[in-house]
């Protein structure tokens, strides 16, 4: 059996049944972070303007916008996505660089919601598709990537058609056209991180997966084999030869990419949260106020500078890959989250007074030179000359080092509460944790519509 072949018969056969529980808690858990992010999403700037192109373009529909009204499901969809990596705080796999939920669970949920479908069917689309997305992306890591591909948007847009067409109830042969149609739409590029079109890779993805699906549904072909070849998605995204097709079909079914998720504790890119923690651990177990401190010096992997290239940052979107402007943070507010990360924050002039306390020394193969990790050494001179150092070695969320049930519970608080009723926004994290259950998707519905 072909890769492409093997994987449209996972989404088609695989059921709630056959995921385990902890993996079934763990997806639960994922979307409730998506959901908490994407709902403040809808009201940042990057969120209004996409909101206001879905209203233009795809208003009328059977497919919930957060906080927004409805519109198409590819509408929806678009929408979604684009809110719930919007600010830079959705999850990510520790084991390779991927934000799957925004565009995965977006999908699941504008393409079931068109079907009539259940809270157990979305939560095991949910589930497939994110295990296609991760799947997908490490058939093709890390060349895929290096060579400037923003792996949310391209391999995203794969878990977001199996998503869609694991909801659908699609047959396996339909889902091998949808897979061929999924993969002449996936395109996103990493040039674009720190600008408003970041977060629209992420709502390209979930439409175009909604598309593929739904074309393929409707009977649209495509090349049913098209992970396969000297000119399949798999050579085509890897010119140097490094395609792994194993990694599309290695126990496939048995180890579920959900685990590999983690959160995030603050919203910028993940390259920068170990040393956010590590700066974070130095700040309060030594009592230090921003002006305690002299200079701030981080190590990281000389492979993680292609994605922090904002050293003086001029807005929000920029700082998130900033590591100058995250570690000022840290600085100035110890816990910085969601309201710190505004054009205004960023260029104030207390900011910059920190922002300029903080020097970058990559290293080339510094902590073995897989940036994966996320690892960083923060190094902090204080006013009276003690020398104070930490690392970390793996970011704060992920599966190594995860984040408290507290810590998760406040940060979709923060965000849902920004701009739902604290009644509205309980009601939507107790639907989800019972999502497999009758009436439980509608519920979540009715809590998160505008």
């Amino acid at each position: 059996m072909s890769e492409t072949e093997a994987l449209a018969t996972f989404v088609e056969e695989t059921s709630l049944s056959d995921v385990p529980e902890d993996v079934q808690q763990k997806a639960k858990e994922a979307i409730t972070d998506l959901v908490g992010v994407a709902v403040y999403g809808s009201h940042h700037d990057v969120g209004e303007r996409v909101a206001s192109y879905v209203d233009a373009t795809f208003s009328s529909g059977e497919a919930t916008v957060l906080a927004r009204g409805n519109a198409s499901s590819p509408g929806a969809a678009l929408a979604n996505a684009s809110f719930g990596h919007a600010v830079d705080y959705d999850d990510t796999f520790e084991s390779i660089v991927i934000h799957p939920t925004s565009p995965v669970f977006s999908a699941a949920l504008a393409a079931g919601e068109r079907a009539g479908a259940s809270g157990a069917a979305v939560l095991t689309a949910y589930v497939v598709g994110v295990d296609v997305a991760y799947r997908t992306g490490h058939s093709t890591y890390p060349e895929h990537y290096e060579n400037g591909w923003h792996s949310t948007g391209t391999v995203g847009t794969f878990g977001a058609a199996a998503a869609a067409a694991s909801v659908m109830g699609l047959s396996a042969e339909r889902i091998r056209h949808a897979f061929g149609i999924a993969a002449s739409g996936s395109s996103a590029l990493k040039k674009n991180f720190g600008t408003m079109t970041k977060p629209l890779h992420s709502g390209h993805a979930a439409q175009m997966g909604v598309r593929a699906a739904t074309l393929a549904a409707e009977g649209f072909t495509a090349d049913p084999s098209v992970f396969e070849g000297k000119i399949g998605y798999g050579t085509a995204m890897t010119p140097g030869g490094t395609y792994d097709p194993d990694e599309l079909t290695r126990e496939l079914g048995e180890t579920w990419a959900v685990m590999d998720i983690g959160y995030k504790p603050y919203p910028s890119g993940v390259i920068t949260h170990a040393a956010m923690d590590a700066l974070r651990e130095i700040v309060v177990d030594n009592d230090l106020a921003p002006d305690d401190v002299e200079a701030v010096t981080v190590a990281l992997d000389d492979a993680a500078s292609e994605m922090l290239h904002h050293e003086n940052p001029q807005t929000g979107l920029e700082a998130k890959f900033s590591i100058e402007f995250c570690l000022a943070s840290v600085l100035r507010e110890r816990d910085p989250g969601i309201h710190e990360f505004t054009d205004e924050y960023v260029t104030a002039p207390a900011t910059r007074e920190q922002t300029k306390k903080v020097t970058r020394a990559f290293e080339e193969n510094l902590f073995g030179g897989n940036y994966a990790n996320y690892a960083a050494r923060v190094d902090v001179t204080t006013v009276g000359g003690e020398e104070l150092s930490n690392e970390i070695t793996y970011a704060p969320g992920s599966p190594n080092n995860p984040l408290s049930e507290e810590r998760l519970r406040a940060k979709f608080d923060e965000c849902a509460r920004d701009v739902l009723s604290a009644d509205d926004a309980d009601a939507a994290y107790e639907a989800i944790a019972d999502l497999e259950s009758e009436g439980a998707l509608e519920r979540f519905v009715e809590a998160v519509s505008a």
